[in-house]
């Protein structure tokens, strides 16, 4: 793909000239640090909102964050448990809780970079695996149930495929499925998911505080943050195209106006955040569309629109920026 030439909107930015921009003041140490921020980036072209996708990915892969990308044509952004899930689904969770078991056994002094099986471990340290089992378990309820920071459902969830990393038989292979179904909204048995202590599906009333939730679990098991990029081009599309056409999720205006109100929770919901960077990327007729951009939704212009805006400088710390958007197209 190749950078755009032409002449830009004053205040525009090129894609790589933000993304690297982000790299150095968000990723570097901000980010990992636990802050966050939410970004609504404007992109002037497909073909720079394509660019901004790769390049984000590229950046957050060298900065060790989990890259999470969720286009609103896959997925239905305007429900909170859809976002959520799209976002469960593309982590690791045995990798997580291999960390969160790995920290166990380090704080109670049995480090291991091998296996994660009581009986191994103790055997490498000759110690009684009945004993060490209990030291451990005990270390994983007070390090996950005690996180006051995590939303309960989640700290109950990675304990239990924490402990089946473990071989001793606690969590069986049906209930561990059944909660990494549970995570990744696919259909389960709430009877699998009791000796989890969960007995309700995820949904609008506690999606939010679990989403909220992840970024904190991210930082604590070895990422260096969460990068979570939101297309949300085709919520531009007032049309559908004809039957033969359609590809994915086409929104209605209400539908929009909800997908605006799951972007203004998340920029309310910063001060909770934890290491996490978003990037929701629109086309630039939502910045002026009466019907259904942002002048539709006070709630979310408000938040991020520059009240005043230098047209012959761009400002890659707003909350929103233009990527490569031409003069033409300048609101």
């Amino acid at each position: 793909m190749q950078e755009v030439t032409g002449v830009l909107g004053g205040g525009s930015l090129r894609v790589q000239e933000w993304v690297d921009f982000l790299a150095e003041d968000y990723l570097a140490a901000y980010v990992p640090s636990g802050g966050a921020a939410v970004k609504v980036a404007v992109a002037g072209t497909s073909d720079a909102a394509d660019r901004l996708a790769v390049a984000l990915r590229r950046a957050g892969a060298q900065a060790g964050c989990q890259v999470v990308a969720v286009s609103a044509q896959d997925t239905k952004v305007h429900l909170v448990e859809q976002l959520l899930f799209a976002v469960t689904r593309q982590l690791d969770w045995d990798a997580i809780s291999t960390a969160v078991v790995r920290q166990a056994y380090e704080d109670c002094s049995f480090p291991t970079t091998t296996t994660l099986v009581v009986s191994e471990v103790a055997a490498t340290y000759d110690v009684d695996a009945r004993e060490l089992y209990r030291s451990v378990r005990r270390q994983l309820e007070q390090s996950l149930l005690a996180d006051s920071s995590l939303a309960r459902e989640l700290r109950r969830a990675v304990l239990r495929l924490a402990q089946a990393q473990l071989g001793q038989g606690d969590v069986d292979a049906t209930e561990r499925a059944a909660v990494l179904g549970w995570l990744r909204g696919e259909a389960t048995s709430l009877a699998a998911l009791r000796p989890a202590l969960i007995y309700g599906r995820i949904g609008r009333h506690n999606a939010r505080p679990l989403l909220v939730s992840l970024s904190r679990l991210l930082l604590g098991t070895g990422a260096e943050g969460l990068i979570l990029h939101l297309d949300l081009r085709r919520l531009a599309e007032g049309r559908r195209p004809p039957l033969e056409e359609r590809a994915g999720t086409y929104y209605s205006k209400a539908a929009v106006l909800d997908a605006f109100e799951v972007l203004r929770q998340l920029i309310d919901a910063t001060d909770e955040l934890r290491g996490v960077l978003v990037v929701a990327v629109v086309p630039p007729e939502l910045l002026t569309d009466e019907s259904r951009g942002l002048p539709a939704y006070t709630a979310l212009q408000l938040r991020v629109a520059d009240e005043v805006r230098d047209r012959r400088r761009a400002n890659p710390h707003a909350a929103l920026v233009r990527l490569e958007v031409r003069l033409e197209a300048v609101a």
